[in-house]
């Protein structure tokens, strides 16, 4: 995804917009609540490739989410955050087994996993055209992925030098 500024085309929203941010919150957490398998069968990484994919797929449908996006960080939209941060942390801690201390804490992966998410779409969202909202998807959940669960973590090596080298 490459990153270009464009001209903001859309109506400023303030802090003052607090009803707007309230609603437009509301129903991003609904469509994904909607969209939650549940604890159960998937597996916790599988669970929250399917929140992340619909919370950007929302994002990329409402027609606000330019100028959410584009707004500088107000009370409302921090609060969110730090609720979406607070949610994925404990469903970390609890999809994990907790067999093993994180380090850095869940707490810590969730937040960047939000902050990561949020910038990643924002960055697809200000683009003109809009980047392409599957490729986004697939962005964010990897980023997100990698934040909240390391190729370490998973077992996998991260570099595996070649054959025969010293």
């Amino acid at each position: 995804m490459t990153i270009e500024a464009t001209e903001n085309a859309f109506p400023q929203l303030t802090e003052a917009d607090e009803e707007l941010w309230a609603d437009y919150h509301a129903l991003l957490e609904a469509v994904v609540r909607q969209a939650d398998p549940g604890p159960g069968e998937h597996g916790w990484e599988a669970r929250e490739r399917m929140r992340v994919g619909a919370w950007v797929r929302h994002v990329y449908q409402h027609p606000l989410s330019p100028a959410v996006f584009a707004a500088p960080l107000c009370a409302a939209r921090a609060a969110a955050e730090r609720v979406e941060a607070a949610e994925l942390a404990f469903r970390m801690d609890v999809g994990r087994g907790a067999a093993r201390r994180a380090r850095p804490s869940a707490d810590v992966r969730a937040v960047a996993a939000v902050a990561a998410m949020r910038a990643v779409t924002a960055a697809g969202l200000a683009q003109s055209p809009p980047s392409p909202r599957e490729r986004v998807v697939s962005d964010v959940w990897t980023v997100v992925r990698e934040t909240i669960a390391p190729l370490v973590e998973r077992g996998v090596p991260v570099f595996q030098p070649a054959r025969n080298s010293w």
